[in-house]
């Protein structure tokens, strides 16, 4: 996964921004930014299978290739 994958969709940079910044249960990142459940889920899915991020109990956080794309994508 690239980061114009992530830049293209703004529902994917909210939530790759939330990752980021520490927040790691998709259901407060999708009341918080006010998005449809089903769409935060399917961009967290895509987050998943991309091998960027991984779920560890009811959290996601970043794999190491995730938290490279961090650093290039930037705050």
């Amino acid at each position: 996964m690239d980061e114009g994958f992530i830049l293209a969709n703004k529902f994917r940079r909210v939530i790759f921004d939330e990752l980021a910044a520490g927040e790691t249960d998709i259901k407060r990142i999708w009341k918080k930014n006010r998005m449809i459940p089903r769409v935060a889920q399917r961009i967290i899915d895509e987050f998943v299978k991309g091998g960027i991020v991984e779920k560890k109990g009811n959290n996601y956080v970043f794999t190491n290739e995730g938290k490279k794309l961090v650093e290039t994508i930037g705050k």
